[in-house]
């Protein structure tokens, strides 16, 4: 198991001696037992509460916010990614990994793509996962050495001006009109930059708002964001 440490880019850590707050998912009674003893036997981890489903984990995620959640892969009502999708829309959101039954990269990617900063097998050792509790409190992405090489393998595969996604509403001029959007610039320096007219450089603009049904310049870049996130992110 190795982690990636967020705190070395700048992320705030966690004070030493706060306790971490853990909600644990799984369908098993007997796993989420098991779980609860071994992270409850360590001073600075409390457990607030364990769910069995992935509806009754978005509610104990919302009202205890803890620091992290463990949820198996296959739990009941939607499964693990997706509970991580539904997590990844909660603020404060909590780091989560996912406790997989087997290793199964794509399942992981999905993962990963989704907002999980974890993924072990279920069957880690008691006391390695105290420390994967620990590290994503910390800000850290834990996972096999397999996936990370695999990560690293995705991400050089995507060219520095970002990717694009494959089945997008918008055409390839509208998309340089996103990039450039995205960098603050003008009217007259994206008509400068792609050798255009201000006025068709205005057209595309309008295009870009209606296609992706924002309002403002700003919106249509999270928007052309979000859909980058969604439909042409590396980790597919």
């Amino acid at each position: 198991m190795i982690s990636v440490s967020a705190g070395v880019l700048g992320m705030p850590r966690r004070p030493a001696t706060a306790r971490m707050s853990v909600v644990i998912a799984d369908a098993d009674p007997f796993s989420r037992r098991t779980v609860r003893d071994v992270l409850q036997s360590a001073e600075d981890i409390v457990v607030a509460a364990d769910a069995a489903h992935t509806r009754e984990a978005l509610e104990l995620a919302a009202y205890f916010q803890p620091d992290v959640l463990l949820a198996e892969t296959n739990i009941p009502a939607g499964g693990g990614v997706e509970l991580v999708r539904e997590l990844s829309r909660a603020a404060p959101e909590p780091r989560v990994a996912l406790l997989a039954t087997r290793y199964d990269e794509d399942e992981a990617l999905r993962a990963l793509r989704a907002g999980a900063m974890g993924y072990v097998p279920k069957e880690i050792d008691p006391s390695e996962l105290r420390d994967v509790v620990r590290r994503l409190a910390r800000g850290e992405a834990v996972m096999p050495p397999p996936l990370a090489a695999r990560v690293l393998d995705c991400l050089r595969e995507v060219p520095d001006t970002g990717w694009r996604p494959v089945r997008s509403c918008l055409t390839s001029r509208e998309w340089e009109i996103v990039d450039l959007l995205g960098e603050g610039a003008s009217t007259r320096t994206m008509a400068d930059r792609l050798v255009l007219s201000p006025a068709t450089v205005y057209s595309h603009v309008k295009s870009v708002l209606r296609k992706l049904d924002v309002h403002s310049r700003l919106d249509a870049v999270s928007a052309a964001e979000r859909l980058r996130r969604q439909e042409a992110s590396p980790l597919n």
